[in-house]
């Protein structure tokens, strides 16, 4: 439902902002309005970057004149000043509730079942040519963690297409686009046949990759069925379940390393397997036990660690949390790399995968984009 102002009143230096619809009153502080006016004058319409100097507004800086127009949809201020005037859309007042810097989304968290009985995918052709079907896609990745493009050609052409659509890929010591078999090219167990374990990759990266593409072009093998696991469903379940076991988990910075001495490489990053931002909010899984170099805590702590590593790692090896699917051509995988974790039998024959890594910032960007250009919350 759109926001719709009932009525601005002044509340010593601070606005008072209350609403059609029931919702709890807004207050903001004048120079926080005058500071944020997005009038041309203030922000470069072209670059959208900040035009007023800040330091030059008074702190107890005075309004002349408050109005609510357009049946509640603006908000404008004429300034004592300098009579400035401001105008704020009563949507963009609204949306202040959330931090701006985090996408709006219903997280929808899942197991086997739940996320079996509907699959997110869209179709090739919409995705590809409507931004409404690629709006979609990405909103569904961001509330289950991944989503299919179902219907694309098997080649590496249309493999890259379908990630420039979604945003620049990232360049990694494994390239930008890769596309590789069984054959050991770099210093990874994704680079054989063998059965890999569940892990988020780029724990050895200070920014580990945001999102993962991966498109399978030749199957032509027995095996290799690959597996997705809701990470943010697994803290859920410890924090219910095993709470000392998942603060400590929030609390472990965990190294990762990647190491290439042929090639003169050598990663390293620590952060903990849940990390949690400054409201104490989820906003990563990070684990891969491959990479996971050797460090070591107090006794003590270094026992209740590796009961807790155990109990995570038992829930994601837990076959009714895991989503499995072949891959096969046709169907582009994009999934969130700091929510899902995957994993992927082992597989006898020829098998030919081809992929990207992509920052979270730019597939975040796109979405939030898409959304504001429907004037929708961002």
């Amino acid at each position: 439902m759109s926001a719709i102002l009932r009525a601005a009143t002044v509340r010593g230096h601070d606005l008072e902002l209350s609403w059609r619809d029931g919702r709890p009153p807004a207050t903001l502080p004048l120079m926080w309005l005058r500071d944020n006016c997005q009038s041309p004058a203030s922000v470069h319409p072209e670059t959208r970057q900040r035009l007023v100097d800040t330091f030059g507004i008074a702190t107890d800086i005075a309004a002349r004149a408050i109005a609510v127009e357009d049946q509640g949809r603006v908000l404008k201020i004429e300034w004592a000043a300098d009579r400035h005037v401001s105008r704020f859309a009563a949507g963009f007042l609204a949306a202040l509730r959330i931090n701006p810097d985090v996408l709006p989304v219903a997280v929808s968290t899942w197991d086997r079942d739940e996320i079996g009985a509907r699959v997110p995918s869209v179709p090739y052709p919409a995705f590809m040519g409507a931004d409404e079907a690629l709006k979609e896609f990405l909103e569904q990745v961001a509330r289950f963690g991944f989503c299919f493009v179902e219907g694309v050609p098997g080649t590496p052409e249309a493999t890259q297409g379908v990630a420039a659509r979604i945003a620049y890929t990232r360049q990694t010591i494994f390239g930008g686009y890769w596309d590789f078999t069984a054959n050991l090219e770099h210093k990874d167990t994704a680079y054989t046949s063998m059965a890999i374990g569940p892990h988020t990759d780029g724990t050895y990266s200070l920014d580990a990759p945001g999102y993962q593409m991966f498109h399978c072009l030749a199957a032509e093998c027995t095996g290799g069925e690959n597996v997705l696991i809701d990470g943010f469903r697994i803290a859920t379940l410890m924090q219910r379940d095993a709470p000392a076991e998942f603060r400590l988990l929030t609390e472990v910075a965990i190294p990762g390393q990647y190491l290439d001495e042929g090639r003169g490489i050598h990663l390293m990053a620590r952060r903990p397997l849940f990390r949690l931002d400054d409201a104490g909010e989820l906003v990563q899984v990070s684990y891969n036990n491959y990479d996971r170099a050797p460090f070591a805590l107090p006794p003590a702590r270094q026992r209740a660690f590796y009961r807790a590593l155990g109990t995570f790692n038992a829930l994601v090896n837990d076959a009714s949390l895991q989503h499995r699917r072949r891959l096969l051509p046709g169907s582009v995988l994009l999934f969130d790399n700091w929510r899902v974790l995957h994993a992927r039998d082992a597989y006898t024959g020829y098998r030919r995968l081809a992929g990207v890594y992509l920052n979270k910032e730019d597939v975040d960007s796109r979405l939030r984009f898409l959304r504001a250009r429907r004037g929708e919350a961002i």
